[in-house]
């Protein structure tokens, strides 16, 4: 059943943005009250007007200031964004702040209003993955060149701790001696020697400011391009890390039309990579470091592991080890695959 915000709290946010007409309706995209004092509601709101509103009103964190200081920053970086060009929703003000205290259920709370930019894309083709490489490319070069910082970081550190990263349940999953230990064994040692490199060649790399989400979940294409929005996942990333993570996320994770095949997701990690190539040639030190970030992660995509019906530990639980040790040798395969020069390309 979906849940609704009081119009009384919705009048009381608009009001405190400046707007004081009637509501005609809203829709839910998120509404979790949970424990705790942890709140997180997402809403759209339209006008008698016909004008819409994203409405956000959140506290996810028990460290309240830090919390509103870091959306205030992520606002910052998104109008940065708008007034350089790029397409992103305008982000209202009050009190001279994007992001205001707001008591909702007598806890205290952040609150935001944002245009409303139109509906998510549903499916990824080598297309708009083309078009998501040229934004983030641009966006890359923006923040870079401005110097922009959030104080944060990103879901995607390859260095580090990142969101696509199953490695400790696949240590896990391979304590199974029906698995080939050797392919275990030879994984392992690959990915010790890759992330040590990573590691030596971080401080040196690039970085600024990112959206941190670029998926097709947060885009919105028409005529005139893509428009970028949600910038709650924002902060301070090694750029090549975020295309390559961000890229392989975009490939492996987001459907696909229907009646395409499954094949064709390798097509879109290339188209991905080509349109940021066309914008934004990488760095000597960035492309040195690329193939290591990319065979790792392609290599050990956290779904390979987790979540999928053919995923190493589906396969385990399932007794079919020939079709698991399949996969770990494809792994390998992947982890080891020449280097082609992919990361040099400039159409």
């Amino acid at each position: 059943m979906e849940k609704y915000v009081e119009n009384e709290t919705i009048i009381s946010i608009l009001q405190l943005y400046g707007f004081d007409e009637k509501i005609s309706e809203q829709k839910s995209y998120i509404h979790y009250i949970g424990k705790n004092k942890r709140i997180k509601i997402i809403f759209r709101v339209t006008l008698k007007s016909g004008r819409m509103f994203v409405i956000k009103i959140l506290r996810e964190r028990k460290d309240i200031i830090k919390e509103r200081q870091k959306i205030e920053s992520q606002s910052i970086f998104s109008e940065f964004m708008r007034s350089k060009g790029i397409k992103t929703p305008a982000r209202h003000s009050a009190n001279g702040k994007y992001c205001n205290e707001f008591i909702y259920h007598r806890t205290p709370c952040h609150v935001t209003v944002e245009d409303w930019c139109g509906e998510e894309i549903e499916e990824i083709t080598t297309d708009i993955a083309y078009q998501i490489g040229e934004l983030m490319a641009q966006m890359h070069i923006l923040s870079l060149d401005n110097k922009c910082e959030i104080g944060c970081g990103t879901l995607f550190s390859a260095a580090y701790e990142n969101d696509v990263d199953a490695y400790s349940d696949f240590c896990k999953i391979c304590k199974n001696r029906k698995l080939d230990g050797a392919t275990v064994k030879q994984i392992k040692t690959l990915r010790e020697e890759k992330l040590e490199r990573i590691r030596k060649e971080w401080d040196t790399l690039p970085k600024s400011a990112v959206q941190g989400d670029i998926s097709v979940n947060n885009l919105v294409l028409d005529t005139d391009g893509l428009t970028v929005f949600d910038y709650n996942n924002a902060g301070d990333e090694v750029l090549v890390s975020d295309l390559i993570l961000e890229g392989l996320l975009t490939a492996y994770e987001m459907d696909l039309p229907d009646g395409v095949p499954e094949s064709y997701r390798e097509e879109i990690f290339p188209a991905f990579l080509k349109g940021y190539l066309s914008v934004r040639p990488l760095s000597d030190s960035e492309r040195d470091i690329a193939w290591d970030i990319y065979t790792l992660y392609h290599g050990l995509w956290f779904s390979r592991v987790l979540h999928r019906d053919d995923c190493l530990e589906a396969l385990v639980k399932k007794h079919n080890y020939e079709a698991a040790n399949k996969l770990l040798h494809k792994m390998l395969t992947d982890m080891t695959e020449s280097n082609n020069g992919m990361f040099a390309q400039n159409a």
